[in-house]
Order: structure tokens, then sequence, then C-alpha cells
């Protein structure tokens, strides 16, 4: 019967001290990692929870990402169209001059810098080309191009529609603008400006005639009025570059949220940990003091 009695405990002894032995190797990967467990059963009944919040997570960093993208590519879009009011503003300098040659020197000039303008790239995209990113939206290469194109829309390529992006699960943005809509009133401008110098009016050489000045009077309404729907588009841009800045950040705050909300469900008390750590090895030790007494039970001493 002792020898049954014994074994009996002995097994038992050695049971704790296994149970014992889990109990610090699961508090030592707490401590080591801060998480409750290594995966979502560690976590019980709180693993649906946290896995709905890892994927509005996940969603949240992508949404973040895209309007980052967005608002660098309108930060572009915003000094090409600067660089096109610049040109406005220089062809409109040039002829409240009298000297024909330097009109047509800088109106070669600020088509040259317009065109430059309308043909920026981004990541190796044009941004006013539209859905239409990979061709430049600006066909005329000089005047003569210009000239020979029957109105001045004719030498956009550019799609009909603006670039369309997603930044929340129920919100998609136009954003971009179109070389068409910004670019045709100024390059209508330049074309007019070219036919009569090269008309029978001309060409600009020197002072400028009576009938020349005409022209050129004008023309400066023309070209004020496309500069003005130039800084109009500006004006939208920037509208446009303070919303996704914001989405940017409402987008950081619903990521930093649901870290936190996961870190509630996953993270450990450190000092929790380090206590339950010193138990379990408490435990271990007890128990295995235990276990060594129990196996050395023997009927010897009682039979001495």
């Amino acid at each position: 019967m002792t020898r049954i009695a014994t074994s009996a405990a002995s097994q038992a002894a050695l049971a704790d001290l296994m149970r014992a032995q889990r109990n610090v190797f699961d508090a030592q990967q707490q401590v080591a990692t801060g998480k409750i467990g290594d995966n979502l059963r560690g976590i019980g009944h709180r693993a649906e929870t946290a896995s709905a919040a890892y994927g509005a997570k996940m969603r949240a960093v992508a949404y973040e990402e895209a309007a980052k993208r967005t608002s660098n590519r309108l930060d572009v879009t915003d000094s090409a169209l600067g660089l096109l009011s610049e040109s406005a503003t220089q062809l409109r300098l040039a002829l409240t001059t009298t000297d024909g040659t330097y009109i047509m020197d800088q109106v070669r000039e600020a088509f040259d810098s317009a065109r430059n303008a309308l043909s920026t790239q981004y990541s190796g995209a044009y941004i006013f080309g539209g859905t239409r990113a990979d061709t430049n939206p600006v066909t005329a290469t000089s005047l003569a191009d210009l000239m020979a194109a029957p109105a001045a829309g004719d030498v956009f390529q550019n799609a009909s529609r603006r670039t369309a992006v997603k930044l929340d699960d129920n919100l998609t943005l136009e954003t971009g603008v179109l070389a068409s809509d910004v670019g045709t009133d100024l390059m209508a401008s330049f074309k007019r400006i070219a036919e009569y110098n090269a008309g029978a009016n001309g060409p600009f050489n020197g002072t400028l005639t009576d009938q020349q000045q005409t022209f050129i009077q004008g023309e400066m309404q023309n070209i004020l009025a496309a500069f003005d729907g130039i800084n109009a588009q500006v004006a939208a841009n920037g509208a446009l570059q303070n919303r996704v800045e914001g989405l940017v950040k409402s987008q950081q705050q619903k990521a930093d949220y649901l870290s936190q909300l996961i870190g509630s469900i996953e993270d450990v008390d450190m000092a929790e940990a380090a206590t339950r750590l010193q138990q379990a090895q408490n435990a271990v030790d007890v128990s295995a003091l235990t276990f060594s007494t129990l196996s050395q039970v023997s009927l010897l001493p009682f039979l001495r």
C-alpha cells in the first residue's frame, strides 16, 4: 500500500512540476515579447475584436500612404501651375513695350516656359494628362506647331477625365488638373500673336505700328483672362491640398487609435508579468523539491 500511495503521489508531484515549468515558459515569453500570447489564440474571446482591428488598421495605413502620395502630387501640381502663371505674366509684361523684336523674343520664351510647365511629370507620369498619364499632354513644341493647329485646343491630347484616388472606405476624390482646362486660353493668345506676327500686318520688328499697338492692347485683355483662369485652378488645387492633408492626419489618427486598441488586447502588463514569472519560478522550485523528496521514499528505513 505504501508503494502504491508513494507512486501516485510521485506522479502528481511530477505533473505539478511540469505544469509549473510550463507557467515559467509562458511568463518568460510574455516578459520577452511584451505580448499576452504569440497568436490570436493567446487572447481568447477577444481574438475576433483584435482581428477586426488589425484589418481596419491595415486599411487606415494604406489610405494614409495613398493620401501622402496624392498630397505630393498636388504639391508638384501647385508648383507647375505657379510656373504657368509666371509664363502668363511674362507674356503680359512683354506686351507692355513698343519694341516688336523684344516682344517676340519674350513670346517665344514664355511659350517654352508654359509648355514645360504643362509637361511636368511626377514619378514618371504627366500630371496634367488626366487618366492618360503616359503621354505628354501638349503636342506643340514650338510656335510654328501651334500656328499649324486648326485651333489652340487641338494641341492638347490629355484624357477627358482626371485621375481618381480612393482615400477612405467611402471617399474617392478626383485630383489634378487637365492641360486643356488650364492651358487652352493661354495657348490661344500665343497662337493669335504668332499668327499676327506672320500675317499681313507683321512682323513685330522694331517700333510697333499703330495697328500693331491696337492689336496688342486688345490681346492684353485675353492674356489677363487666361491669367485669372490659371490662378483659379491654383486656388482649387490649394483647396484640394488642404483637404488631402486633413485626410492624411485623419488616417494617421485612426491608425494610432487602432494600434492602441490592439495593444490593450494583446499587450501584457509588464509588472504583472514579472510578478507571475517570479511566482512561477518559485512554484517550480517547490514542485521540484517535492518530486525529489517523494522519489526517494522507501520502506528500507522502517525495516532496519
